[in-house]
């Protein structure tokens, strides 16, 4: 599985995106309402931001259950889909990123 078909894997079978970008998103607009007034990012600026964040945390993901899985050449989707689930990758992610607080 390569990092785009597990990006939309994780988003057709868990939460875990939607609620990453919930505590990413309420992060960077607390942020931006500690700028003055004048340096405050617009609201495209800061999804922006988010969009990095979520693509940041989806290649962290992906690199880590990567070094877990042996792929073979024959079925490596199915190698993949059969970690997350045996491993219950995708509860654990979204307890995981329910629980996540950003600092600066």
């Amino acid at each position: 599985m390569d990092r785009e078909e597990f990006e939309t894997y994780l988003n057709a079978n868990s939460r875990v995106v939607a609620i990453f970008r919930s505590h990413a998103l309420a992060y960077q607009h607390s942020k931006n309402l500690q700028r003055a007034t004048g340096k405050r990012w617009s609201k495209t600026a800061v999804a922006s931001v988010v969009d990095k964040m979520i693509g940041q945390f989806i290649d962290n993901v992906y690199d880590k259950i990567k070094t877990s899985i042996k792929e073979s050449k024959f079925q490596p989707y199915d190698n993949w889909v059969s970690f997350i689930e045996t491993n219950e990758v995708l509860d654990n992610l979204e307890d995981v990123a329910s629980e996540m607080e950003f600092a600066d």
